[in-house]
């Protein structure tokens, strides 16, 4: 994926792995990453379909980290911040996408940082998110003037989120 990130065809699951018990604890993490990094991602049919994972109309489902994918997830890839606890990435953009920032939380509790981005003045507004046990909504936020901003996502869990 690191020397020819646009050839590279990422996946959580496949045919090739089913297994009786499936992983289904923190999957979605895992679809996070692969759907806001380059790459051509690929959902496994049983993940949306029998494990309910697609979650239409809900922004924490596989389906609102397509839609990501589809309208934003372009151009190169940049991780401004990066620790045990968290990873914090951004998408350039290209052409009509304007590109995206994802915030991975490693940790038992909302965790975020400051990170300078590649917008100036411009709201950043969550797209996509999922915590473990905290149906929280990230709030939206602006960057200043020099591009900083205070990201947060919530516990053991992911927030996208879009310039707008």
């Amino acid at each position: 994926m690191s020397d020819r990130p646009a050839q590279a065809i990422t996946f959580v699951e496949n045919h090739d792995v089913v297994r009786d018990s499936p992983i289904i604890n923190d999957k979605l993490l895992a679809y996070a990453f692969i759907l806001t990094h380059e790459g051509y991602p690929c959902v496994f049919w049983q993940d949306y379909f029998n494990w309910d994972l697609a979650q239409p109309n809900n922004q924490s489902g596989v389906d609102a980290l397509i839609k990501v994918h589809e309208q934003n997830a372009a151009g190169p890839t940049q991780v401004p911040f990066v620790n045990d606890g968290l990873y914090v990435m951004q998408r350039l953009g290209d052409g009509d996408q304007n590109g995206l920032i994802f915030v991975l939380n490693n940790r038992d509790t909302w965790n975020g940082t400051w990170v300078q981005t590649r917008w100036n003045t411009t709201r950043l507004a969550p797209v996509a998110w999922r915590g473990r046990g905290d149906s929280g909504v990230p709030e939206e936020k602006w960057t200043n003037e020099s591009g900083w901003i205070n990201l947060w996502a919530p516990p053991r869990g992911y927030a996208v989120y879009v310039p707008t």
